[in-house]
């Protein structure tokens, strides 16, 4: 019985080594994959292309080794070889200057044997002038822009259509100009169109048509816009008139003209950052959440701050204008990098937005960051430009305590015993809410009044 089994597992195994011998012969012998596609817009293998120096691209797919060649000497294929895989060629093509047509084949070669080609037929070089933009939207606080001419001609020129006296060439060489257009005082959206053409031959010509809109004006702050008192009270002076709090401040609170901004500024003068427990050291402003001032953040906001660190950054979270414990809003220095950052609970977690903007010691900074509900969106902006966005999904969560008090603290947050935490060191200069989340362009606005 034994001689029987050892015999029925001989053969077993001599089926499945035969099995996989077959296999592997079927798979060393497959039939090779090439193929060649020719560049967009092109059907078949015939290739018409334009008189003016150029590239054409070709995609070669294979499973072995192939070979490229042009029949035409002022043509120049790169690569020429290839091996298994995805490969780009590049026809390169120059000027067809002969007056007549240029005819060419380009052919790929499979080791095998199996090929592809591709007839060429490239027209005589006709006069021309091209310009790289034709429509150029210009914002209302000015901006340059270049535009890139191609042509045949030896010489080239540009001119407006009418009279146009707020774009300015900045630069000109052979192939370019590079025009500067300042900030539109002019109270509304002015528009210019320039012609560019061949010195020699003015029919060979193209147009550049420039707008600019008017500059947007900066947003009103509606919900909160804290004004710091000589006596280092502070009071809201929005529409909204929030109650700002003074009887937690300490000693280390005083306030100071600031000259670089024309207003008295917040000091806090505790060095020692992210403190935890503070009965004093900040302002505190009030609020509940079936307030008007809390419901109109339910939809969307713009968040302000202006402000100056006095410490080096460091890896400890500091809030200097927030409202923040298990929901809220708010600007820290983020814990793990000490780079700006801000926080909205929304959709029953955090959206946070990291600038990764370290704030130097005794430098000021614009922030802004906006939150639109309708649209899903939060932003960030440091210094007028965006440096961070998300999307977002989902209601607004106010922050919540053990107490039930709820307020926006200016030099720390509120912590969950109705105390603060996460102490700033430095300047508060401006902070303000706004109930409408900002444009982009009402951001630029802002920023241009303090910077």
């Amino acid at each position: 019985m034994k001689r029987q089994l050892t015999f029925i597992m001989a053969c077993l195994s001599m089926i499945a080594f035969s099995s996989c011998n077959e296999d592997e012969g079927s798979y060393v012998n497959r039939v090779p994959i090439f193929n060649v596609i020719g560049p967009e817009n092109t059907e078949g293998t015939e290739i018409s292309i334009s008189g003016k120096a150029q590239s054409v691209k070709f995609t070669v797919m294979a499973t072995d080794e192939w070979t490229a060649s042009v029949s035409n000497d002022a043509y120049s294929l790169a690569p020429a070889t290839g091996a298994t895989g995805k490969t780009t060629v590049t026809l390169t093509v120059p000027a067809n200057e002969s007056g007549s047509v240029y005819n060419a084949v380009v052919k790929f070669t499979l080791n095998s044997g199996k090929s592809y080609e591709f007839n060429v037929a490239q027209a005589a070089q006709q006069p021309y002038l091209e310009v790289d933009l034709h429509d150029i939207a210009i914002t209302g606080d000015g901006d340059e822009f270049t535009v890139n001419v191609d042509t045949n001609q030896s010489e080239w020129t540009y001119e407006f259509d009418g009279t146009v006296s707020w774009i300015t060439e900045k630069e000109k060489t052979g192939t370019s100009v590079t025009f500067t257009v300042p900030e539109n005082l002019s109270g509304s959206k002015r528009s210019a169109d320039i012609r560019f053409y061949a010195t020699a031959a003015p029919e060979l010509m193209d147009y550049v048509a420039v707008s600019q809109t008017a500059p947007v004006s900066a947003p009103k702050a509606d919900l909160l816009d804290v004004v710091f008192n000589s006596d280092a009270t502070a009071k809201d002076v929005s529409p909204m008139s929030m109650t700002v709090m003074s009887d937690r401040l300490d000693a280390d609170v005083t306030s100071v003209w600031n000259h670089k901004y024309n207003c008295n500024c917040a000091i806090f003068n505790n060095s020692t950052i992210g403190r935890m427990n503070l009965e004093k050291g900040y302002y505190y402003i009030p609020y509940t959440t079936t307030s008007d001032f809390a419901k109109k953040l339910t939809d969307g906001f713009t968040y302000e701050l202006v402000f100056c660190s006095y410490t080096e950054p460091t890896a400890k979270q500091v809030k200097p204008f927030a409202s923040t414990q298990a929901g809220g809003i708010g600007m820290c220095f983020r814990a793990k990098t000490g780079e700006i950052n801000f926080e909205v609970h929304v959709g029953g977690s955090w959206c946070e937005l990291y600038s990764g903007v370290l704030p130097q010691k005794n430098q000021y900074y614009h922030v802004v960051a906006t939150w639109d509900k309708a649209n899903g969106l939060a932003m960030l902006y440091v210094d007028g430009k965006l440096t961070a966005s998300a999307n977002t999904a989902g209601d607004f969560k106010f922050m919540t305590t053990s107490v039930d008090k709820r307020w926006f603290g200016i030099g720390a947050d509120p912590s969950g015993n109705d105390l603060g935490e996460a102490s700033f060191h430095g300047e508060i200069v401006k902070a303000r809410l706004y109930s409408e989340p900002a444009s982009a362009e009402e951001v630029k606005a802002l920023y241009k009044l303090v910077k």
